[in-house]
C-alpha cells in the first residue's frame, strides 16, 4: 500500500505521513503541490492519492480534475479543512472517492482517513 499526500503545509504533511505510516501501516510520499503530485504520478505508482483543497496555484478539485484528464485511474480522497457542502459535492462530481474533514481530534482523523483509504484500495482491486 503506498499513498501520495498533497499539502501545501510542510508540517501537515510530515503529521500525517507519520501517522499513516506508524499507526496504520501505509506507505506515504508527500508533495507540496498539485504540480509536484501530477510529476510524481507519472514517475510512481501509488494506490490512492489524498489530497487538501486549498492550495496556491492548483486547488484539491482542479487537481483531481487534471488527473481524471490525463486518464489516469487512481483513488482519490479530498483531505481538507475546507467544509463547505459545495466543495464536497464538487469533488464527488468530479471523481473523488472520498471526502474528510481535517476537523477535531488528530487520532480521530487518521483513523478514519485509513480506514477509508484501506476501504477504497480493497473495493478498487482489480480496477
Amino acid at each position: 500500500m503506498k499513498v501520495l499526500l498533497v499539502d501545501d503545509d510542510p508540517l501537515f504533511l510530515e503529521l500525517s505521513k507519520a501517522f499513516l505510516e506508524v499507526f496504520h501501516d501505509i506507505i506515504s510520499d508527500t508533495v507540496d503541490s498539485a504540480r509536484e503530485a501530477l510529476l510524481k504520478l507519472e514517475e510512481d505508482s501509488y494506490d490512492v492519492v489524498v489530497s487538501d483543497y486549498d492550495m496556491p496555484f492548483m486547488d484539491g478539485i482542479t487537481l483531481l480534475r487534471t488527473i481524471r484528464d490525463k486518464r489516469i485511474d487512481i483513488p482519490f480522497i479530498l483531505f481538507t479543512g475546507v467544509g463547505k457542502e459545495e466543495i464536497m459535492d464538487k469533488a464527488m462530481e468530479n471523481g473523488a472517492n472520498s471526502f474528510i474533514q481535517k476537523i477535531g481530534d488528530p487520532k480521530a482523523q487518521y483513523s478514519e482517513l485509513s480506514k477509508r483509504i484501506w476501504q477504497i484500495v480493497s473495493d478498487c482491486a482489480g480496477c
